[in-house]
């Protein structure tokens, strides 16, 4: 479910520039809408600035905290495990539709408290706004929403959308817009990000299977690797901010939009030696895959408990395998040897 943004003007880049831009919420605003051709609501807290954004931050925090989710970890365990087992069983299988996708759906069930939601999460495939056909179109999403919504507001359940229908900002419950930019970025932000990051890792370790030995090796060395992955795959690559916040004027310039190139900091030669290597023993890494500043990802925990688990799983297993097919889109010039984006990925058991 990405966000789509009109061509920005300008895109800033490098690691410095876009920690200070993203920390200059005043020059660079992110009131504004993306996905304008399939939604017309914002995306929260995503799309507002302080100190709205930080009403929604806190509100919306207590069910993102490390703490809350560690007491998940159990529960992610056991169908990673059964999941991996099964993907191993049967294969020469693809990896995102087979494993990536099931997996983060399941790990979502848990967290939102919406086992009963997962066949359909996995039913929108790779991206909800392409669900039924490859035109771009908000109609899945927004009847799935829509649904849960009204479900919701009856409180005929104590799950994640229920608490969320009845949250107050500043003594008002939350509209239905606010819900569904909620809602929908909560889904979106948990899935396609982490779909890519489990998608690359096998990936990886099809194609450069002494590094899962050194894993295995060097378990010491789990916490480095996530945080390597995440640099090198750089879940999401950009967003745009605005110069001209949209909510401030009618007369609103074509060129107001700039470019936040999160890539671009992960892959700064001036921050990280040798960043086009995927390596475990970096140290130190300061990586922009959650953002920076006060719209630092909220899911960023959840996305690093995920990784652990998934990871540990695939050390346990005891299997080894290469990449039998691919079907990659890379990034542009200068990062041709990134993965963009993972379509069709197999692999055969070694």
């Amino acid at each position: 479910m990405s966000v789509f943004y009109p061509k920005a003007s300008k895109t800033i880049v490098g690691h410095k520039a876009v920690r200070e831009a993203l920390r200059d919420t005043q020059t660079y605003s992110s009131d504004l809408q993306g996905d304008s051709d399939v939604r017309d609501y914002r995306q929260l807290p995503l799309e507002v600035d302080p100190p709205r954004h930080h009403l929604y931050r806190v509100a919306l925090a207590p069910y993102f905290v490390k703490p809350t989710i560690e007491l998940l970890i159990p529960e992610f365990r056991s169908h990673t495990e059964n999941l991996i087992a099964d993907f191993f069983q049967h294969g020469d299988l693809e990896v995102g539709q087979e494993l990536a996708l099931p997996l983060v759906m399941k790990n979502l069930g848990v967290i939102y408290s919406r086992p009963q939601d997962v066949d359909e999460w996995i039913s929108w495939g790779p991206d909800v706004w392409t669900a039924e056909s490859e035109v771009r179109d908000g109609k899945v999403l927004h009847r799935y929403l829509d649904a849960i919504y009204e479900e919701a507001l009856r409180k005929s359940t104590d799950d994640i959308w229920s608490q969320i229908a009845h949250l107050e900002i500043e003594g008002q419950q939350i509209s239905a817009a606010e819900f569904r930019g909620i809602a929908g970025v909560m889904l979106a932000g948990g899935r396609d990000t982490v779909v890519k990051l489990f998608t690359g890792i096998m990936w990886h370790f099809g194609n450069k299977p002494e590094d899962l030995q050194l894993l295995r090796s060097n378990p010491e060395l789990l916490g480095p690797a996530i945080q390597e992955f995440l640099r090198f795959f750089t879940p999401l690559p950009a967003m745009n901010r605005t110069v001209v916040p949209e909510s401030s004027t009618a007369d609103l310039p074509d060129d107001r939009y700039v470019g936040i190139s999160f890539i671009s900091g992960n892959f700064d030669e001036t921050v990280f030696t040798n960043p086009f290597e995927i390596d475990f023993n970096r140290g130190r890494n300061p990586h922009l895959s959650f953002g920076f500043g006060p719209h630092t990802c909220l899911g960023n925990h959840i996305a690093e408990i995920e990784a652990k688990v998934f990871l540990e799983a695939l050390l346990n297993s005891g299997k080894n395998w290469k990449v039998s097919s691919e079907d990659i889109r890379y990034h542009q010039a200068p990062y041709t040897n990134v993965p963009d984006h993972f379509g069709a990925i197999k692999i055969a058991t070694a």
